[in-house]
């Protein structure tokens, strides 16, 4: 089994009973921009690297994403760059959306969906990185009231 520097194998990390895997053409450089822009913390004890490539577990809030290297031949991913399209979105909660929002954009995040408030109870924004992979990013209205966060405005339903 791989492990860094000997140390901790990866099999080993506390990780959700479901969590994503995501292929990247350069995985490395998903680290960097993710933990950059968007504020996931890499758990650099579980990184297990195999030559040039690594698999790598970034955590944000309570949740977990597992990157590695596009791979058609065996777990047959690929990076959306890649394949040309996006095919899902990763919903992800985070704590003060607006500051949230705010670093995204400083830091040059691709922002697909403007700051919303949403109908069903959530402040919003959408975002693609640097390879396709699309996130949309959001706080429950309750948990902006509780940190003292300006009293949402929801928008009209969507019309069919």
């Amino acid at each position: 089994m791989s492990t860094i520097h000997g140390t901790v194998p990866a099999a080993t990390l506390e990780t959700p009973d479901l969590y994503p895997r995501l292929a990247y053409e350069d995985e490395y450089a998903a680290i960097e921009y993710l933990t950059r822009v968007f504020g996931f913390t890499e758990e650099r004890e579980a990184r297990m690297e195999h030559g040039e490539h690594c698999l790598a577990w970034l955590t944000i809030g309570s949740g977990t994403v597992m990157l590695g290297h596009s791979n058609l031949d065996v777990h047959r991913i690929t990076s959306p760059r890649t394949a040309g399209v996006t095919t899902a979105i990763f919903h992800v909660y985070v704590h003060d959306i607006d500051a949230h929002h705010a670093h995204a954009v400083a830091e040059g995040a691709d922002v697909t969906m403007s700051l919303r408030d949403a109908f069903y109870g959530d402040r919003v924004y959408e975002a693609t990185d640097l390879e396709g992979h699309r996130w949309h990013f959001g706080e429950r209205f309750s948990a902006i009231r509780a940190r003292g966060g300006r009293e949402p405005e929801p928008e009209d339903p969507p019309e069919d």
